[in-house]
């Protein structure tokens, strides 16, 4: 049995849902879920520590938790893409470098929304529990 992945993301963020979207579309094997860090599930499923600074993608998979490049290389490897083999070429520590850099400036670059919009109706967005 596949285990579930839930991809907590900053849903007001432009570049955090156009990932999303895509992530959507490469999910052949239907294992991701999704949930804004703004969400009720959110906030009752992981430490609120990730909640007060929502400059990371936080991914939990069989209850551990990863977050920026490492969640990022978590579900490249589960979607079997091929950008998952970045992970062994980049270090760390250097890719989480990059993280922060585009992350810290992803609203003056691209903007953000007046508010979380997510699909109520899609099984795949976790939203309330």
């Amino acid at each position: 049995m596949e285990s579930k992945i839930v991809i907590y993301y900053d849903g007001i963020c432009f570049v955090c849902s156009s990932v999303i979207s895509a992530l959507i579309k490469m999910d052949k094997k239907n294992i991701l879920h999704f949930s804004p860090l703004q969400s009720k599930y959110a906030k009752s499923t992981i430490d609120i520590k990730y909640l007060e600074n929502m400059d990371s993608v936080i991914v939990k998979k069989n209850e551990k938790i990863f977050s920026k490049s490492n969640a990022a290389f978590e579900v490249l490897k589960e979607l079997r893409s091929p950008l998952r083999f970045i992970f062994y070429f980049i270090p760390t520590f250097f890719a989480d470098f990059i993280y922060d850099f585009i992350a810290k400036r992803r609203y003056v670059w691209f903007g953000k929304k007046e508010e979380c919009i997510f699909p109520i109706d899609n099984p795949k967005f976790l939203i309330d529990k």
